[in-house]
């Protein structure tokens, strides 16, 4: 009961802050939280803008979060983030679920599992979208092995400065 607890209150969190955003989420398997952002309503490039901005939130309202049954103890929660095309739908007639699929979902997947606690780590293709985007600060990692794709180069998300505030330094 501790484990559904812990889960319910975290994601009732995920949930409050989402809407939020012009993002969607999919599901929930075990402590994974699937959202998107442009999907099912096509939103251009922006959709990078609307995930780096939740991601970054979501990063923000964790450091605040209490485990009810460890309220000592820190949450650390990896987010990973990838952009590129995917098929959406529902499938099933029993229990109808809106699924993704495809080689993105997968790139996301690997965004996570392979970052680092209390990280944004996004792929390249990300980055190349929230450069356009602009407003967003990104550190390369490096490469990481992004297992089915080999070696590929990574950044971790830091940020975001507004127009009202100067850039920051480099």
């Amino acid at each position: 009961m501790e484990v559904v607890t812990f889960l319910n209150d975290l994601y009732t969190m995920f949930d409050s802050k989402i809407a939020k955003f012009d993002c969607y989420k999919v599901e929930t398997i075990g402590d994974a939280y699937m959202v998107v952002s442009g999907l099912p309503v096509r939103n251009g490039i922006s959709h990078a803008g609307h995930i780096a901005r939740l991601s970054l939130t979501l990063l923000e309202e964790a450091k605040n979060f209490t485990i009810r049954h460890k309220p000592a103890q820190k949450l650390s929660i990896r987010i990973g983030c990838h952009s590129g095309p995917c098929v959406a739908g529902v499938v099933g007639i029993t229990m109808p679920r809106y699924c993704l699929f495809g080689d993105t979902v997968n790139v996301a997947s690997r965004m996570e599992s392979t970052g680092e606690a209390r990280k944004i780590q996004i792929s390249l293709a990300t980055k190349v979208l929230l450069d356009t985007l602009t407003g967003f600060e990104v550190e390369e990692r490096g490469h990481v092995n992004v297992k089915g794709k080999g070696m590929e180069v990574t950044f971790w998300l830091l940020g975001e400065w507004f127009s009202a505030d100067p850039a920051p330094e480099d």
